[in-house]
């Protein structure tokens, strides 16, 4: 953070990964920690077994980066999820674009990969924190409410 907060003159840091605010993040019903452990696209904990197989990560700490962020200058603009996000952006209108094509396996192949995007229980639920150096607030579209 302080690398990329030196470096940025004008203009924002897009910071999108699974996490969660410090509340949720260190509530008590993550008494196991924010390590996460994936062995052949499953879920588990125990980063001692599949060693060298398996990918191991943790969940991010957005009021961290917040707070680094902010003590380096750079104001935090909005934090939301992804899914969110890609909607505020009007991805639901590029979804119902795509469904426009004659080919309904390319209909169908193209809406999938969209909503994975979105699924809550998936990439949907990343974490999306947009910080910037200015003065003044800044109002960004993927930030606001989609129009329904």
């Amino acid at each position: 953070m302080e690398t990329v907060a030196r470096k940025l003159q004008r203009g924002f840091v897009l910071t999108i990964d699974y996490g969660y605010s410090a509340d949720r993040l260190y509530s008590p019903t993550r008494r196991e920690g924010t390590l996460q452990c994936y062995y052949q696209h499953r879920h588990h904990n125990d980063p001692y077994i599949y060693i060298g197989q398996q990918d191991i990560t943790a969940h991010v700490d957005f009021t961290a980066l917040q707070q680094k962020g902010r003590s380096l200058g750079l104001q935090t603009i909005g934090f939301t999820q992804q899914a969110l996000f890609l909607m505020a952006l009007g991805l639901g209108d590029r979804i119902a674009t795509v469904s426009e094509s004659p080919k309904i396996s390319q209909v169908l192949r193209r809406r999938e990969a969209l909503h994975s995007l979105i699924d809550p229980m998936g990439l949907g639920n990343f974490g999306v924190l947009i910080q910037g150096t200015f003065s003044h607030d800044v109002k960004l579209r993927g930030l606001t409410s989609p129009q329904w």
